[in-house]
């Protein structure tokens, strides 16, 4: 029987150490996390592409934590919430994935709903049309968000707590990355590759110039 304790004690803490891991997903609910391709420098560059979701090759993204029993109703509702938009990200409905050099944001119905840095371990969810994300993750922490502040800071078993004033301090650091991230993926969705002129500026497109009699001075059937 003593002989069996150390085996035991390795089975347990390898089980905890896998249940402490900070879970995973994609954005493809047909492919596995094994088999989705690492959200790197590998699968982005500086010309940005909009991306339908079923044929863009899949990623990986941090998992949004499940609530944790006993937590109110109020303390689960953004998770509820952030947990309705990664579904329905990976159901790939009404989906696009914005794919540029500083990571990578999905929209819904046209509205960025969700972004994450360039390896996936900052993400951050909006509600349709806000600039704000009314949750975001970094790292084994995620924060929720009321009127631009924090008020809740969840760990990866998903119980809630009133963030401290350090914590508090991370998560506002984080939703203005966020905010950043939606505002950069906003230009990349404007200026996609293809449609991007030197420098990585939009292509102007050159108006006529009217003589004196008001007509278009434009082309060369004019000149005789």
């Amino acid at each position: 029987m003593l002989k069996s304790l150390p085996f035991t004690a390795l089975v347990a803490a390898l089980a905890l150490g896998a249940c402490n891991q900070a879970d995973k997903t994609t954005d493809n609910e047909a492919v596995t996390v094994e088999n989705a391709v690492a959200p790197d420098d590998s699968t982005l560059n500086d010309t940005p592409v909009v991306e339908d979701a079923d044929d863009a090759t899949a990623v990986t993204v941090a998992a949004v934590p499940k609530a944790a029993a006993g937590i109110s109703a109020e303390d689960a509702a953004p998770l509820h919430d952030a947990g309705t938009i990664e579904d329905e990200i990976r159901d790939g409905r009404n989906v696009q994935r914005i794919r540029y050099g500083d990571g990578w944001a999905w929209t819904r119905g046209g509205k960025i709903v969700r972004t994450a840095d360039r390896d996936g371990k900052e993400v951050a969810y909006f509600r349709a049309g806000e600039s704000k994300p009314f949750f975001v993750q970094r790292g084994e922490r995620s924060y929720a968000f009321q009127g631009g502040k924090p008020v809740r800071q969840f760990d990866d078993d998903g119980k809630a707590k009133a963030p401290d004033v350090g914590r508090a301090r991370e998560a506002n650091e984080a939703a203005e990355k966020a905010h950043d991230r939606r505002e950069e993926a906003e230009k990349a969705r404007d200026n996609p590759r293809g449609e991007r002129g030197p420098g990585g500026k939009p292509s102007p497109t050159p108006s006529p110039t009217p003589d004196e009699h008001g007509r278009d001075r434009g082309g060369d059937h004019d000149r005789h």
